[in-house]
């Protein structure tokens, strides 16, 4: 099976849909972000103190280190898209789902003070999304709506994937 890639902004439910997904599946599920830290022995956040440049580069190293890999749902970061390098490589070997939760949803239900992007001020939600949309939309296969019941996503990326086979 290809792997299923799950993009989107910063509590779009990339992680909780993507372990649902793999739960229902029965593969691996893979949170880039955890992956990150386990490797690197940091948070995110003390990885983003050397800056997002820096924190891009050990995220791509991550994207190189896994995307041979086969059967994983794999949650990205939600900035993965800014390097196109990433999205070409995550393309080869997957399905790529983009997770689209409108940005007062996300507000609403997450607890943005814990992403580094977004720590000092939700408000800066509004920017990113202006400038990551159109490369969401770009680089998915498929858009996912996550109004709500995080099932339902769910239900549809295994309907697809299920179609695809």
């Amino acid at each position: 099976m290809k792997n299923i890639v799950l993009i989107g902004m910063p509590g779009s439910g990339k992680s909780s849909i993507g372990a649902m997904v793999s739960e229902k599946l029965k593969t691996t599920f893979l949170d880039i972000d955890h992956y990150i830290e386990a490797k690197e022995q940091k948070k995110i956040p003390e990885l983003f103190l050397s800056g997002e440049a820096y924190f891009r580069q050990i995220e791509s190293n991550a994207v190189k280190e896994l995307y041979r890999e086969n059967s994983l749902v794999i949650a990205t970061g939600g900035g993965i898209v800014t390097r196109p390098e990433n999205m070409e490589l995550l393309r080869e070997t997957g399905i790529i789902f983009y997770i689209e939760r409108p940005l007062p949803m996300i507000l609403a239900s997450s607890d943005l003070t814990t992403r580094p992007l977004l720590a000092k001020d939700n408000n800066k939600i509004y920017t990113l999304h202006q400038e990551r949309k159109h490369l969401y939309e770009t680089y998915c296969h498929f858009c996912i709506p996550n109004h709500g019941i995080l099932e339902n996503a769910a239900e549809q990326i295994i309907a697809i994937m299920k179609e695809s086979q």
